[in-house]
C-alpha cells in the first residue's frame, strides 16, 4: 500500500505546483512615441526601409498552433510592417520611411522582421535592424501583452492593441542613432545606400567605388565626382523608383485600413478563445491529475484492512473515471472554439482582396506576389537606363 501511496502523493503535489503556476503579467499602460523636437537638415535625415514581416509559421509555440491560420499570419506580415513604418514616420525623427517590397541593400536604414507569435493576447516580433554600411544597429526580440480591456470599444484608444509594441521598435532605434551614429556617419550611409542604388544599375562603372571590409562592413574607396553624368541619370531613375515604393504604400495603407475591423475583431475574439483554452486546459489538466490520483487512491483502499475504506473504494475509483471523462469532454469543446476561430480566419480572408493603383505610366494590380510586381517594375526602370545612355550616347 505504501508503494501506491508514494504517487498519489506526486500526484497531487503536481496539482498543486500546476494551480500555483505563475501567470502572465498583463497592462493597459500604453508606451508613448519619443519624438525629437529639434529642428534637423534633410542631409541629417535617414530614410528606412521596413521589408515584409516573415510569418514565422515554422516558430510557433506548440500550445497556440491551433490558434495559428496560415492566411491571417500572411496578413499580419504586411499589418505589422505598415504599422511599424506608421510609429517611426510619426516619430519625425526620420526621413521617409517606407514599406519595401524589394531588396533594401539601396535603403539608408534597413528592417526586417519576423512575427514570433500572435494570437490577440500576446504580439511577439523579431526584429533585426542594419544601415547600408552593413552595421547591425539591433537584433531583438519584442513582446507585448495585452488585457481584455484592449479590445473594450469604451476604453480601447484609436490605436492598434498593440501600438506600445511598435512604438517601442521606434524608440530603440531613436535611442541607437543618437547614441551611437555621429553625423560623419550619417553621410557615409546615405552616400553608400546612393552608391549601392547606382550599381544595381551600372555595376561596371560603380563596384570599384565599394570594397567589403572586416565582418562583411561595406566602405567606400571613393567619391563620385559632383555633377558625374552618370550618377545623375541614375538619381533620375531612383526618383521613379521612389514614386512607385510610394504609390505601393497607399495600397499598403488602404489594405491595412480596410483590413483593421475585422482584424480587430479577429483578434479579440482570438484573445477570448485563448483565455478560454488556456482555462479548459488547466481544468482539463488538474481533473486529469485528480482523477488518476482518484484511481490510484481507490486502488490502494481496496488494499486496505479498513472496512470503510475497503467498501467506499468503488465510489472513488468511479469519481476518478469522471473526472479523466470531464479532461476528455473539455478538450471537445475546445475542438469547438478552435473550429469557430478557423472560419473566422476565413472570413477575414475574403476582406482582404487584392487592389489596383494607378501610376504616371501604367495600372498595376496588386495581386499574387507584390515582390514580382515590384521585381518587374525595377526591369522596367533598367530598360530606362539603358534606353538613356544609349540616347545620350548616340547625341555624343
Amino acid at each position: 500500500m505504501l508503494k501506491l501511496i508514494k504517487p498519489i502523493s506526486m500526484l497531487l503535489m503536481a496539482l498543486f505546483i500546476s494551480s500555483c503556476s505563475t501567470q502572465s503579467v498583463k497592462t493597459t499602460t500604453f508606451t508613448p512615441i519619443v519624438s525629437d523636437n529639434t529642428s534637423m537638415a534633410e542631409s541629417e535625415l535617414l530614410d528606412i526601409g521596413i521589408a515584409i514581416f516573415q510569418p514565422g509559421l515554422d516558430d510557433i509555440p506548440r500550445n497556440r498552433e491551433e490558434l495559428t491560420f496560415s492566411d491571417v499570419r500572411m496578413a499580419e506580415t504586411y499589418f505589422a510592417s505598415f504599422q511599424l513604418a506608421q510609429a517611426l514616420q510619426n516619430s519625425g525623427n526620420w526621413g521617409v520611411v517606407r514599406v519595401v517590397p524589394g531588396d533594401l541593400s539601396s535603403t539608408d536604414v534597413a528592417i526586417t522582421g519576423t512575427i514570433l507569435q500572435s494570437d490577440g493576447e500576446t504580439m511577439k516580433l523579431q526584429v533585426n535592424v542594419k544601415d547600408s554600411t552593413g552595421r547591425t544597429w539591433m537584433n531583438k526580440e519584442y513582446e507585448e501583452v495585452v488585457s481584455k480591456f484592449s479590445y473594450d470599444p469604451r476604453m480601447r484608444r484609436s490605436e492598434d492593441a498593440f501600438q506600445g509594441l511598435f512604438n517601442r521598435i521606434a524608440n530603440d532605434l531613436y535611442n541607437y542613432k543618437s547614441r551611437s551614429v555621429e553625423q560623419e556617419d550619417i553621410q557615409k550611409i546615405r552616400t553608400i545606400s546612393q552608391i549601392q542604388f547606382a550599381r544595381g544599375f551600372a555595376p561596371q562603372v560603380f563596384d570599384d567605388y565599394l570594397e567589403e571590409g572586416r565582418g562583411g562592413a561595406l566602405e567606400l574607396t571613393r567619391l563620385p565626382a559632383e555633377n558625374d553624368p552618370i550618377l545623375n541619370r541614375i538619381e533620375t531613375i531612383r526618383e521613379r523608383d521612389y514614386l512607385y515604393v510610394d504609390a505601393l504604400q497607399d495600397y499598403y495603407s488602404t489594405f491595412v485600413r480596410q483590413m483593421a475591423i475585422p482584424y480587430t475583431e479577429f483578434r479579440r475574439m482570438s484573445y477570448d478563445e485563448v483565455m478560454t483554452m488556456d482555462r479548459l486546459a488547466a481544468d482539463a489538466r488538474r481533473n486529469m491529475i485528480m482523477g488518476v490520483a482518484a484511481i490510484l487512491g481507490g486502488i490502494a483502499a481496496t488494499q486496505s484492512n479498513n472496512a470503510a475504506a475497503y467498501y467506499s473504494s468503488p465510489v472513488i475509483i468511479a469519481s476518478g473515471g469522471w473526472l479523466i471523462k470531464d479532461a476528455f469532454d473539455s478538450g471537445d469543446e475546445r475542438q469547438l472554439h478552435i473550429e469557430m476561430l478557423a472560419e473566422l480566419g476565413n472570413s477575414l480572408e475574403m476582406e482582404i482582396a487584392p487592389r489596383t493603383i494607378e501610376l504616371e505610366e501604367r495600372t498595376i494590380t496588386l495581386s499574387g506576389s507584390v515582390e514580382d510586381q515590384y521585381d518587374q517594375w525595377r526591369d522596367i526602370l533598367a530598360d530606362i537606363y539603358a534606353n538613356d545612355v544609349g540616347e545620350a550616347a548616340s547625341s555624343d
